[in-house]
């Protein structure tokens, strides 16, 4: 029993060592040689700013690159939302990203672009587009400690932009010159006229009906005009406060 273990460790032994000098020899085949690297899925970004972001060392040996670990270095970058690194033989390495999309702007003392998760994910820069939706109402330090609230602000305010769109209220989503955010009360829409809209939290689609409706009563007495601050943040009722007027409840 002794002699035939001793016998099997010998073999064993020497599949091992005859692996080790396979891989060893592999490493030194220059078919195995990093050539070129190529991305896709990249719109935004340039490719070499994602090479860049890879930190994939030119020549190097493609058995010996960590996939994982270059898909994590890439993922580091803002404006990537995953990523994906695989080889391709003879010398390639393929980098697929799938990028964020800005969806709106955060103003919190600084300019940050929202995606459709509501997640702030870059500042803005100089040249940068704004042509999206802004949320405003929140300081820096707000946003520092109160990050989740923050974004399930945000992603109710998303869904509340999908909803007009779908159902085309009589206010106008590109009528809105900002979306506030009160972590507290909820939400609350800035039109272009300088009107204020409170909707809170929920049941938005029952409120833009109740806003509907109100703009028509008020229209026909004629004094819709004169509407500045429009609470609808109530089960079945909204305040009104006018221009001319201190307070009207309908």
């Amino acid at each position: 029993m002794i002699l035939k273990a001793l016998l099997w460790i010998g073999i064993t032994m020497n599949a091992l060592f005859v692996l080790l000098l396979v891989y060893s020899l592999f490493l030194r085949m220059p078919y195995f040689d990093l050539h070129q690297v190529d991305v896709t899925g990249n719109q935004r970004l340039a490719r070499d700013e994602i090479v860049e972001a890879a930190e994939i060392e030119a020549g190097i040996n493609l058995l010996t690159v960590n996939l994982a670990a270059v898909a994590n270095r890439v993922k580091r970058h803002p404006w990537i939302r995953s990523a994906v690194v695989y080889r391709r033989f003879p010398g390639q390495l393929i980098v697929e990203i799938e990028e964020r999309t800005p969806r709106a702007i955060l103003a919190a003392e600084k300019l940050y672009y929202v995606d459709e998760q509501a997640e702030f994910f870059s500042r803005l820069l100089p040249g940068d587009s704004v042509d999206y939706p802004l949320f405003a109402g929140v300081t820096a330090s707000q946003l520092k400690d109160n990050g989740l609230e923050i974004r399930e602000m945000i992603r109710l305010g998303l869904g509340l932009l999908d909803l007009m769109d779908r159902t085309r209220p009589s206010i106008d989503a590109s009528g809105i010159s900002e979306i506030r955010i009160d972590v507290g009360e909820g939400l609350t829409l800035v039109t272009s006229s300088g009107q204020l809209i409170v909707l809170g939290k929920s049941n938005f689609e029952q409120k833009l009906e109740r806003y509907e409706r109100l703009k028509k009563f008020l229209t026909r007495r004629r004094q819709w005009h004169n509407a500045r601050i429009i609470n609808l943040d109530f089960e079945d009722r909204a305040l009104v406060r006018s221009s001319d007027k201190p307070r009207q409840q309908g």
